[in-house]
């Protein structure tokens, strides 16, 4: 696949090849799970006992499953899908299918990625997922990768390609708040050769930034965000902004965004969006801001849902994209990865590696 597949991402349409798969036998019936039985207290280990599959579900025997930051907001009460507790966190997994039912497209054997941001459930040694969320595992790509990738490269897609019109050697800002962040720059600068500026919030960060190909990297201050832009542009603004972070950071960077510019606010960001007087947003130039989730998508068009995700999955099969691994840790050790979430938010993915 070239790269100018990937300028036109979204003009093609899902295709679903159909085939017959009957139920497959179930094994071992119990496995062991990060269960969170109350808020603001730690997850524990324990054995669940296996549930039949419901049709159009798929039974994974998990071998990775990334921790995103929106699985540490829940321990803390955070719960936009008001799940009940007891809950097993962690809705982004890779591994092997043990079981299907009634699956038109999967099959017992198959190595899958799987989004279950609906159910979650990926903290454990199995879990079980609608069809509709799981993707065929490109050939070598390993466990770990896989489920550090669809989340955040599949809403950067649908935020700089599908929303942002993103094109070629365009000037992009991106705000870093976890691996949302990351996986913007690693699109922008790597694939569509555009000139990113990658906003962080401290400057630890910033030489890593450059070396992942940002074309400048800078820690928050609003003065030298105007001014770099300013110098960069030449005084035209920038193309596309890509927001993680929101608050007083996103109010800066409204500043900076060209005529008919594009403005995307995506993933779970670390403060609510900035107020903006009607006299200050007209006296800007004209631009579209809009929410971008992957979640969003799957309800409202799925075909682009599955697109972005396929896309993505190709792009790593190519060596064009290739999220960060910050760290990984057995599942006995889940409360241990939390903690490295919340005290230092890194930029990239941490995993757990179940098997």
């Amino acid at each position: 696949m070239g790269f100018k597949r990937f300028i036109s991402i979204f003009s093609g349409q899902v295709t679903h090849n159909l085939k017959n798969n009957n139920i497959n036998r179930r094994f071992a019936s119990n496995y062991k799970a990060a269960v969170l039985n109350n808020l603001n207290e730690p997850l524990v280990i324990e054995e669940l006992k296996q549930i039949k599959l419901k049709r159009g579900q798929v039974r994974i025997k998990v071998h990775a499953c990334s921790i995103n930051s929106s699985d540490y907001l829940l321990t803390q009460g955070s719960n936009p899908g008001n799940l009940p507790l007891p809950i097993v966190p962690g809705y982004e997994v890779s591994g092997l299918v043990l079981e299907t039912q009634d699956c038109m497209e999967i099959a017992k054997g198959d190595k899958v990625v799987a989004l279950s941001k609906s159910t979650l459930g990926g903290f454990a040694e199995e879990c079980i997922v609608d069809e509709k969320d799981v993707w065929m595992l490109p050939g070598g790509l390993e466990y770990k990768q896989a489920a550090a990738l669809p989340d955040s490269f599949g809403t950067a897609l649908l935020g700089l390609v599908h929303r942002g019109h993103l094109s070629e050697k365009q000037t992009v800002l991106v705000t870093m708040a976890a691996a949302h962040g990351f996986a913007a720059l690693d699109l922008a600068a790597n694939v569509y050769k555009a000139k990113v500026i990658a906003v962080c919030m401290s400057d630890e960060e910033t030489s890593n930034l450059r070396e992942r190909g940002a074309w400048m990297a800078t820690s928050f201050s609003e003065k030298e965000i105007l001014h770099d832009v300013k110098e960069l542009t030449k005084d035209v603004g920038l193309n596309v902004i890509y927001d993680t972070l929101g608050g007083e950071v996103l109010h800066t960077c409204m500043k900076c965004i060209s005529h008919e510019g594009h403005i995307v606010i995506a993933g779970h960001t670390l403060s609510e969006l900035p107020r903006v007087r009607i006299s200050e947003l007209l006296a800007l130039p004209c631009f579209s801001l809009s929410g971008v989730s992957l979640t969003s998508y799957r309800k409202h068009d799925f075909a682009v849902y599955r697109k972005a995700v396929d896309d993505a999955l190709d792009m790593k099969e190519q060596g064009l994209i290739s999220p960060i691994i910050n760290a990984t840790f057995p599942l006995q050790e889940v409360n241990k990865a939390m903690e490295l979430i919340k005290e230092k938010q890194p930029l990239g993915k941490i995993v757990l590696e179940i098997v």
